[in-house]
């Protein structure tokens, strides 16, 4: 637990393999599982990859949340078994919810594997609201154009989701919560208590909470009703918003209700997802099978 006054705790990354890459996940935590409605956060990259190599997430399975990835360097091609498939560029946000159950993959874009790539952003997960754990599955895209930007005191932010900055993306959301980008050029912005929980993830350079240098890839988790400032040099995303309640996670599978994730375990072994329209193999097996 940290001293400072707007500071709740600081999560360092844990390396964890997915696909055939690396990330650094920084939530769940075995002191602090969740922030708002987030659940889930893996830093990937920056990676270069060479000729011939890409990001491979072959098909896999999601229950109970809202997946949302967000790039910022690079561009990767999404396909679920909704039918969507749509290429993320930077600045852009997926949107997918699961929902009672969706399968999808993530690669990288093919023009892409000829030449060297790079690959830089967040993925987080959302956990849903509990009337709609068991609902219909479906996917949403927002255009990097249109993420509503604003800009003041050396600070430019993007929300990507939600609502927060005084602006309303335009997706918005399972439950009230906010993703945003901050580009830090030497000015800061105070993060006000819109949302209940808030969490600012250092993503490069050197950006600073109330003063507190964070280390590349550190989370900060801020106290409920502080006003801490975020400043520096570089980019961070601040995330958070209204809790959901307690969720238990196994896997890919996310919900209030344990019985209903071992249903999920068995529903994959057996192939009872729905597939992925032209990308189901490979597919990823439960683990330990």
């Amino acid at each position: 637990m940290s001293d400072d006054a707007a500071i709740e705790m600081i999560i360092d990354p844990r390396e964890r393999p997915v696909g055939r890459g690396t990330v650094r996940r920084l939530l769940p935590w075995r002191r602090r599982r969740m922030v708002g409605p987030f659940v889930f956060a893996d830093v990937m990259g920056p990676e270069s990859m060479g000729p011939g190599q890409g990001m491979d997430i072959d098909a896999h399975p999601h229950l109970g949340l809202s997946t949302v990835t967000y790039l910022l360097r690079g561009r990767a091609v999404h396909r679920d078994s909704t039918g969507a498939v749509q290429t993320i560029d930077p600045g852009a946000v997926n949107w997918m919810t699961a929902g009672g159950g969706v399968t999808h993959t993530e690669r990288s874009h093919p023009d892409d594997r000829a030449g060297t790539a790079e690959m830089f952003g967040l993925q987080t997960w959302v956990a849903l609201p509990d009337d709609a754990e068991d609902g219909e599955a479906r996917f949403e895209h927002s255009s990097a154009a249109s993420v509503p930007v604003d800009g003041v005191g050396g600070v430019t932010v993007r929300l990507a989701v939600g609502t927060g900055f005084g602006l309303a993306a335009p997706i918005a959301g399972s439950s009230p919560l906010m993703l945003a980008q901050l580009e830090l050029s030497g000015g800061g912005a105070t993060l006000e208590p819109e949302h209940t929980e808030r969490a600012v993830i250092a993503m490069a350079g050197d950006v600073f909470v109330d003063g507190r240098r964070l280390d590349v890839v550190q989370l900060v988790v801020v106290r409920p009703g502080s006003r801490p400032r975020v400043s520096g040099t570089g980019t961070a995303m601040v995330l958070g918003g209204e809790p959901v309640g307690d969720r238990h996670i196994w896997w890919n599978f996310v919900h209030s209700d344990r019985d209903v994730i071992e249903a999920a375990k068995s529903r994959w072994e057996q192939q009872q997802f729905p597939l992925v329209p032209d990308d189901h193999d490979p597919w990823v097996p439960l683990p330990g099978s």
